[in-house]
């Protein structure tokens, strides 16, 4: 059981980020809505879970089963690598408002601040997309009765 797990951590790992950048975006957008800011306490937990879980998503991807199989493992890496770092610096950003003391994005900050968690969201999608085309087009890390469908490269 534990062998099947660690055979498909990135699988299981990469739909955190993809549930959670979305979830932290929606709930920004609602208080941007209704209060006219956005607290940099309230949701700042959705962010820490949305970037670890994305680096960790970033760490355990098996580029090498996609060597030679596919044209969309560079795509997917550097939106993937993108999604990280946007995510961090959001959580960067809103930690440094906290320990600046202030409270709320306003304004022209909640507008660039929207507009940073609106992208890192546009990545995370983005990822996920050229990730389903290189499972589903492509047969990449897919087996079948316990043979790969489409074999890197590197193992035939």
């Amino acid at each position: 059981m534990f062998s099947e797990i660690f055979d498909h951590i990135h699988p299981i790992l990469v739909h955190f980020p993809i549930a959670i950048i979305s979830v932290a975006l929606v709930f920004d957008l609602i208080s941007a809505a209704r209060t006219g800011s956005v607290s940099a306490k309230k949701g700042l937990l959705l962010w820490v879970i949305a970037a670890l879980s994305a680096w960790l998503s970033v760490a355990t991807g098996p580029e090498e089963m996609a060597y030679g199989n596919t044209a969309y493992l560079d795509k997917h890496s550097l939106l993937a690598n993108f999604t990280s770092w946007m995510a961090s610096i959001v959580v960067a950003w809103r930690m440094w408002m906290i320990w600046k003391e202030r409270d709320n994005f306003v304004k022209t900050t909640l507008m660039i601040y929207l507009s940073l968690s609106l992208l890192t969201c546009i990545f995370v999608l983005s990822t996920g997309y050229f990730g389903g085309k290189m499972v589903y087009d492509d047969g990449v890390d897919v087996k079948v009765k316990g043979e790969y469908v489409n074999p890197p490269k590197s193992l035939k």
